[in-house]
């Protein structure tokens, strides 16, 4: 007796840390199987499965057995009712207390002996075992050991079971979010161009803002969150030229000084719709009301000084400028990659803040090298630049400004 409390005791033990890999591992199946193994050891059974119930179907279906040749009789339709006649984890054999379809079961597999798994009162699976090599019958320690056994593995299967549910919701609510995401990104984008519409001249403006914001971002080490944030910010910075009326924003001559201040005003519009937009990024609002501001303190609309701006209205200040340097006006050819770039070097520290423009330039830098697998600047750019020529001038600005 002694040697059999201790066998019991070692295979109960073997269970639990069998039922906390389960519980942990990604190989479910393979686990499963090993539990079945230890349990057919225990009661020397060589025939055995483990079932785990589908609510959704109603079926219980296999996870796991051996020794059954014709596994179409493992999978079982089980109705609500049929569940309550049978007692939450107790063995029970080929009689009368076990529900007729699982003794149907029990008589087409050969094997002996059925185990409900419960936990509280959610049906969980089953375990049904052959019977034993030495022929002897199951005796009441060995339905009160698979009792204790068939409590272990219910909540193992269940505590699965809930982590499955649980990552297939995570899964759907991810697909979900994407979606929305993707929805969101796709609105904004077309609300972008039918602002860029307005103005031949500046074409798919925001959505280069936008990408040299984010390249900008990204080498100043922004985190991903974030970096989405200036990316919004970039394609709606000039939200409020949909107000103005075309004609000035492609006029070709000088503005007249109402015209300037109607065009300036365009921060403040955009702001002024922004702002009734809760974004789930920081400073959204603030980078768009900002994006014309200066260094110095001499930009508009609120005149603020490089210190009092954030880092993200200095970095879309500069991506907005740098593209309208590049970009053919009404009143302008654009400037060729070596022109932006000196006046980027003369308005460092006065216009721009000097360390977005060095981070500007290492992004050129390391596109020109091939060290970025997707650049999002000079595809926009004039191809006909000489790469030493830009190279060897964004290395001479980016000692100055490290200086």
């Amino acid at each position: 007796m002694n040697t059999e409390l201790k066998r019991a005791l070692y295979n109960i033990s073997s269970l639990a840390n069998l039922g906390h890999e389960v519980a942990s591992s990604d190989n479910f199946t393979v686990k499963v199987q090993s539990l079945l193994y230890v349990i057919m050891g225990t009661f020397l059974s060589g025939k055995g499965a483990i079932f785990l119930y589908e609510r959704s179907t109603g079926l219980i279906v296999p996870v796991a057995h051996k020794g059954i040749d014709d596994t179409g009789y493992l999978e079982l339709a089980v109705s609500p009712e049929t569940l309550l006649l049978m007692k939450k984890n107790e063995p029970c054999g080929d009689t009368a207390e076990l529900p007729l379809p699982f003794r149907n079961m029990l008589s087409r597999t050969g094997t002996a002996i059925f185990v409900p798994l419960w936990v509280r009162d959610e049906f969980i699976g089953a375990i049904i075992l052959g019977r034993k090599f030495s022929s002897e019958p199951y005796s009441t320690d060995d339905h009160e050991l698979l009792r204790i056994i068939a409590i272990q593995i219910a909540v193992t299967l269940n505590n699965n079971a809930l982590f499955t549910r649980l990552s297939e919701q995570l899964e759907k609510n991810r697909r979900l979010y994407e979606e929305m995401r993707r929805i969101y990104h796709d609105t904004i984008q077309a609300f972008a161009a039918a602002i860029d519409a307005k103005d031949g001249y500046t074409k798919r403006h925001s959505q280069r803002v936008a990408k040299y914001s984010v390249a900008i971002a990204r080498e100043l080490g922004w985190n991903e969150s974030d970096t989405e944030g200036i990316y919004i910010a970039g394609f709606l910075h000039d939200v409020g030229k949909i107000i103005i009326n075309g004609e000035l924003l492609n006029k070709k001559g000088p503005l007249t000084e109402k015209e300037m201040f109607e065009l300036r005003n365009h921060s403040l519009l955009s702001y002024n719709i922004i702002s009734k937009i809760k974004f789930p990024w920081k400073d959204v609002v603030g980078m768009i009301r900002h994006h014309h501001e200066r260094f110095d303190g001499m930009g508009y609309p609120d005149a603020v000084t490089g210190d009092n701006l954030s880092e993200g209205a200095r970095i879309l200040a500069l991506a907005d400028s740098f593209d309208a340097m590049t970009s053919n006006r009404p009143y302008r050819n654009g400037m060729d990659l070596k022109g932006a770039l000196e006046e980027l070097r003369k308005c460092r520290d006065v216009q721009f803040d000097g360390k977005v423009v060095a981070a500007l330039c290492r992004v050129l830098e390391k596109e020109i090298s091939g060290e970025l697998p997707a650049p999002d600047i000079l595809p926009h750019l004039d191809r006909n630049f000489d790469p030493s020529l830009i190279t060897e001038l964004i290395e001479a600005l980016t000692e100055e400004l490290s200086s």
